[in-house]
């Protein structure tokens, strides 16, 4: 039976170091109708002619796509998904790598069992350091048997879903569903993306394997440490991500406790997140800024009501009680610790 064609998206900006090796990593995949689209943001540098010199002596399907406005990668992953011509799509980092049977195991368990999307285990890959950081507290033991019980396990933070790379979707699904990325945001785009896919399936499929590696270059390690010091005001962005996909699942699921995760944890969690990142920032000016948002009943209503999940996550509650109650403590607490949680 001939296998059916799968796109693999790369959205690209500023890449030459590193997407050589990426490319590389893709075109010796032993799956055979393979598609490679690559999405240039408006690169600088020589991401383009060198991606070009190299998928033309490739032998595999490839697109080059030149965006004319930096939209980062939201704009690019919906670019690039709107070129594709596959059955199943995949999205790559441009300075990623995967093992040889990444999309060939993906594809088996899609195509075989009929799914929405599956997704596979994968590492972090330290290059400086020539090591693998695995993780695997945040990544499942085992499949579960609905959509909802993955739903459930991330609401309870028995497993994450932060990234799209580790995931193959059925094009089909997300074209019925216009499920496309938020370009208005790039913190959380991905988790907003995933959580909608998931409650708007039929069937989620896990293997077990580690497929995927997540490459962290030492540049790449700096500039993320900065990114945490200084973008901390734009977490807004998650809170919105966050609430769109909880108005998603609200709509399409009757199951009750995840409608109670929803309603009482999700968006809490993200604003107290707020709160935590500024102080462990030292930026008092900000956080003040923040704490005049209590103000507002509607946000005081979404924190305190925290409470119904006082016996299951009490430090979530006692969070919610000392920003509402004493936040310049609070401040001075989260503020003595040196590192800034996501």
């Amino acid at each position: 039976m001939q296998e059916k064609l799968v796109s693999v998206i790369v959205p690209a900006y500023n890449g030459e170091k590193f997407i050589a090796q990426t490319l590389e990593s893709i075109i010796n995949q032993d799956y055979k109708n393979l598609e490679i689209i690559l999405v240039d943001d408006v690169s600088t540098d020589n991401t383009v002619e060198v991606s070009r010199k190299i998928l033309e002596n490739s032998g595999r399907q490839f697109q080059i796509i030149k965006r004319t406005v930096n939209g980062h990668q939201s704009a690019a992953r919906n670019t690039g998904l709107d070129a594709a011509n596959g059955d199943y799509v995949i999205f790559f980092d441009h300075d990623d790598l995967a093992e040889k049977n990444f999309v060939s195991s993906l594809y088996k368990e899609i195509e075989d069992k009929n799914a929405d999307l599956v997704f596979c285990r994968y590492t972090h890959y330290i290059k400086s350091e020539d090591r693998h950081n695995r993780n695997l507290s945040w990544q499942p033991k085992n499949p579960l048997p609905s959509p909802i019980d993955y739903l459930k396990a991330y609401a309870r933070q028995k497993i994450s879903f932060q990234t799209v790379w580790n995931f193959i979707f059925r094009k089909s699904f997300l074209d019925r569903n216009k499920l496309r990325f938020p370009e208005d945001s790039y913190i959380a785009e991905d988790i907003e993306f995933i959580l909608k896919a998931i409650i708007l399936s039929s069937r989620i499929l896990f293997v077990k394997d580690e497929l995927y590696h997540h490459v962290i270059h030492p540049a790449q390690q700096t500039q993320a440490d900065v990114k945490k010091r200084t973008n901390y005001k734009n977490y807004n962005q998650e809170v919105l991500c966050m609430w769109r996909a909880g108005r998603c699942i609200m709509r399409h699921t009757n199951d009750r406790e995840l409608k109670n995760y929803v309603l009482y944890r999700f968006i809490a969690d993200k604003i107290i997140k707020r709160f935590t990142t500024a102080a462990r920032a030292g930026d008092i000016e900000y956080y003040e800024r923040l704490v005049t948002t209590i103000k507002h009943k509607k946000i005081r209503k979404v924190i305190s009501i925290t409470g119904k999940f006082i016996f299951r996550e009490p430090e979530l509650f006692f969070k919610s009680l000392m920003i509402i109650y004493a936040p310049n403590l609070y401040y001075k607490l989260r503020k003595k610790s040196h590192e800034i949680k996501y």
